[in-house]
């Protein structure tokens, strides 16, 4: 049985690279008197481009290729993005899973310090990102940036985008450097749906920013009189489930207790 050959297409840019390379080394322009070198050379090369074009498009076939014949599976391009990214920008998670079993730095960041995690939220790719995370990816960013980042996508109603960062570990009482959540964000641009989603992601209703606001008092100050109702009856909600909750462990601890004092009575008797 012959090996196996991928059957991706080769973006055309490639195609070129490859055929200057072929080339370079047909003239001997390397000056490399020894073919089997010179070939090696001009592999390694070549690694970087080969390795994140089929990052990027989940050649998986070519990729196991290229380590096979030596390619460091944590090879940077130009921009220091390594295949990972690549594949975590696509949302590609089975490339992303292949290459994490193949020893890539799961970590490593670019030039502009950005990780393939990163990447992944960016991409919206929750699946990817509860992946990373669950292999030890993590974000190498202050909460007060982290809060920036999730105020500005609650001004603009991304509840899916807040719902990946939220995969990735950001919780939704990150407050940016007003000390503001993205709840006190949602109140004050009027979003009732943004108030719901935000509540029930665990945003804190009595958080105050650097001004001593809640995000009820922006919700009065503002007269936005349907946003405070809805604020009072989230509250009332959580309090509710909060006093079930509490109801419901009581009852279990008193279950356990019973039987506990059931299995001392057999023993004693």
């Amino acid at each position: 049985m012959g090996a196996r050959q991928s059957r991706r297409a080769v973006p055309e840019p490639t195609c070129r690279l490859w055929a200057a390379v072929a080339s370079s080394i047909r003239s001997g322009w390397l000056g490399i008197n020894d073919r089997a070198k010179e070939l090696k050379v001009i592999q390694m090369l070549l690694f970087p481009v080969l390795m994140c074009t089929s990052a990027r498009q989940g050649d998986i076939v070519a990729l196991e290729a290229h380590l096979q014949q030596g390619a460091d599976v944590s090879i940077v391009d130009s921009h220091r993005r390594t295949p990972l990214h690549l594949a975590a920008s696509e949302g590609d998670i089975e490339t992303v899973r292949f290459l994490l079993k193949s020893g890539a730095n799961i970590n490593s960041t670019d030039n502009s310090k950005d990780s393939a995690l990163r990447d992944a939220i960016r991409c919206k790719s929750i699946e990817v990102v509860e992946h990373m995370v669950s292999e030890g990816a993590y974000l190498d960013t202050s909460p007060a940036e982290l809060g920036a980042e999730m105020c500005c996508l609650a001004h603009l109603g991304d509840a899916k985008q807040m719902e990946v960062w939220k995969a990735a570990g950001v919780h939704f009482n990150y407050a940016d450097y007003d000390g503001r959540t993205p709840l006190h964000v949602a109140v004050c641009t009027n979003q009732p749906e943004m108030v719901i989603f935000c509540t029930r992601n665990g945003s804190n209703l009595e958080h105050r920013d650097r001004f001593n606001n809640r995000p009820i008092d922006d919700g009065h100050q503002l007269g936005l009189p349907g946003i405070v109702e809805l604020l009072g009856a989230e509250k009332q909600r959580l309090e509710k489930e909060a006093a079930d909750a509490a109801a419901q462990a009581a009852r279990l601890k008193m279950e356990e207790d019973g039987l506990k004092a059931e299995t001392a009575s057999s023993s004693s008797s």
